[in-house]
Order: C-alpha cells, then structure tokens, then sequence
C-alpha cells in the first residue's frame, strides 16, 4: 500500500513539532517565560526567512491575519504546556482535525469523505476517554483553545496556498506579523529577558516554525488542509515518548487509550 503524496512531509514536521513540549518544559524549569519566548521565537524566525521573500507579497490583510492567529497560537500552547505537561499538551492540540472540518463543511472547500469524517471523530473520542481521566475542566478549556487556534491557523494558511503564495511566503507572513502582536502579550508582562527564554526561543524559531512549518505547507500544498491536520496528530505520538524518556512523564491507562485513539485516526487517513 503507498502513502499519499505529502505524508512523509507531514511526517518530518510532526517529529520536530514533537520535541515542542520537551524544549519549553525544559525552558521553564531554567525559569523562561512564555510570552518572551513567543517573542523571541518570531523575532528570530523573521530574522531568518525575510531575505528569502519579497516584502510586498506578504503586506496585505489575509498575511498579517495569518500573523495574529500565528501568535495567539503559540500564546496558547505554550501556556498549556506549563499546566498539562508537554505530553498531554500536545494531544490536547489535536483537536484540530474536528474544526478543520466542520469548517470544510459549512464553506464546501475541499473534498469530504468517510474516512476523513471518520478520522476526524476518533479524534474527538481520544479526547474524550482522556477527559475521563483525572484533568480538570480548566485543563480541558485550554487543550480545546489551543486545538481551535491550530486549527484557525492551518485554514489561513490554507487559504494563503489557494491564491498562490508559496510556503517561503506563508512562513514569512507568519513570523513577520506574529512578532509585533507578540510584543503587546511582552506588555502585560515582564520585558526583562531571561537567558532560558532566549535560546528557548531561538529553539523554537529553527525547529518548531521555519524547519517544521516548511515541511507541513509542502504536505499540505500536496495533500489537503484536512488531511495534514490529521497526519499531524502524530506529533504527541513523538512527544509523550520524548517526554517519557526525557521529563519521565507517565500517562494513565485512559490517557494512553485516547493518545492510541488519535494515533489511529493519523492511519485511516494516511492511505
């Protein structure tokens, strides 16, 4: 049986989106902070991949939305991440796959089909099982937020690939019009930057935006919205084993089955 074309893509950016959760854990014991490392990780990112574009490609109202929900994004997973841990975190985000589409649905953007439909609600039966382990209603709100963000952020992007920008382009928008916003969470907050926050960020700019998101836009660009989302999900799959072997976090039997639930929602949709 072969693999559809884009998933051994979709693959490379799950891993190094894997070790997300791993790094900013890390990173908070070293006493980083979220909104400055969020800072720092546009910053760098833009640094790196505006010589690589035009400018006046990416100055237009659908980029700098892109930007927004960019860093409400980052924001919201990794403030998650300081309350549920990295592996369960990461799981939590991929709820995504549910809202991608009830999206497709509702604007009839891409093509729907059992298998898509089918996979996209063992992902909500894997969040459910894990519901029914010891998290708390606040866990869930914030699993579910970052989820919905995500989610938000693979439809923009999506968008941006419909009329033509290149991946180079959607990064660059991405990291160029998060970074100014960024600076307005950096306001209610703390600008006296920490040594952890810094090269936690810097992190983050090479392997969870500029390496991870190039590979997810090609898969993306060479598949669909829906399935990328999906394929993706197995990013805790990478970090619950990251975590285990580098944080010794253990997940609960209900964890484990709805972490396995989600994992196979990826197979269904990979072939």
């Amino acid at each position: 049986m072969k693999l559809k074309k884009g998933i051994t893509d979709l693959f490379i950016s799950s891993f190094l989106w894997g070790t997300i959760g791993v790094a900013v854990q890390i990173g908070y014991g070293e006493d980083a902070n979220p909104f400055q490392m969020v800072m720092i990780r546009s910053l760098v990112s833009s640094i790196l991949i505006l010589p690589l574009v035009k400018i006046r490609r990416i100055i237009d109202f659908p980029s700098i939305l892109l930007g927004i929900i960019a860093v409400t994004f980052y924001e919201t997973y990794i403030y998650t991440i300081n309350y549920l841990g990295a592996s369960l975190s990461a799981v939590f985000l991929y709820t995504a796959p549910l809202w991608v589409l009830l999206y497709s649905l509702i604007s009839k953007s891409e093509e729907i089909n059992i298998r898509k439909i089918a996979a996209s609600f063992s992902v909500f039966l894997g969040v459910y099982l894990m519901y029914l382990s010891n998290i708390t209603l606040k866990d869930l709100y914030l699993g579910l937020a970052s989820g919905i963000t995500y989610a938000l952020l693979i439809i923009q992007s999506r968008r941006l690939q419909l009329r033509r920008m290149t991946n180079t382009e959607i990064i660059a928008s991405q990291s160029l019009w998060s970074f100014p916003f960024s600076l307005i969470f950096l306001f209610f907050n703390s600008f006296n930057l920490t040594i952890a926050s810094i090269y936690t960020g810097v992190y983050l700019a090479l392997f969870a935006t500029l390496l991870p998101y190039y590979f997810f836009y090609k898969g993306m660009g060479k598949s669909d919205s829906i399935t990328a989302t999906i394929i993706s999900t197995l990013e805790p799959v990478f970090t619950i084993l990251l975590a285990f072997v580098i944080l010794h976090q253990v997940l609960t039997f209900l964890q484990v089955l709805g972490s396995l639930v989600i994992i196979f929602s990826a197979i269904l949709i990979s072939f």
